[in-house]
């Protein structure tokens, strides 16, 4: 059985679209093939390795001034430094991604609005899309802690992300209102 872990997935979405692009800036960088091959892969290896990595803005950005950095190191290491190597990267500087006050504020507000969308969604449901989505929490876990079948659980992940995404796109009417939720446990005995 094979389990994909989010970064697996981040890399896949993120990382491997642009490895023709790492391999050439490596090239640039080092002037040997088999350098560029070893930058690259110790670039990914390190990423790996890298517990911020969700919080990456620009994925191609990153790797590229890691690719960089990685050079000079060795370089360092080596002792021996070829100034005519860096000569050809300063095309390679990118523009600075760090967000603005504004974007700091969107964000912020996108992710009230989402903390407050999945307060919204049926207990059941938050449950399990926390457990799993937020903690990282394995399925087989949360099923067996919950006393559910994994079907069960499937299909209430499922539907806390359909509510979810639902509501993300405008629909009022897919998640209860805070009102609604208490009414609903107040009638069964819930609190």
């Amino acid at each position: 059985m094979s389990i994909v872990r989010p970064i697996d997935i981040w890399f896949a979405d993120h990382i491997f679209p642009h490895e023709q692009r790492f391999h050439a800036a490596a090239l640039r960088i080092s002037g040997s093939r088999d350098e560029a091959e070893e930058l690259v892969q110790e670039a990914f290896a390190r990423l790996f390795e890298l517990e911020g990595w969700a919080a990456i803005e620009d994925p191609r950005a990153y790797v590229v001034r890691m690719l960089r950095h990685i050079a000079i190191e060795r370089l360092r290491r080596r002792r021996i430094v070829d100034f005519r190597q860096f000569a050809d990267t300063d095309h390679l500087t990118l523009a600075d991604d760090a967000p603005d006050q504004h974007r700091i504020a969107a964000g912020r507000e996108r992710l009230r609005r989402v903390s407050d969308l999945i307060a919204r969604l049926p207990e059941r449901c938050r449950t399990v899309f926390v457990r799993r989505r937020i903690q990282g929490e394995s399925s087989q876990e949360i099923a067996r802690d919950l006393g559910i079948s994994q079907s069960t659980y499937e299909k209430r992940l499922a539907r806390a992300i359909e509510l979810l995404s639902r509501s993300w796109q405008g629909d009022e009417d897919a998640l209860p209102s805070p009102d609604t939720e208490a009414e609903i446990a107040r009638r069964s005995g819930r609190r």
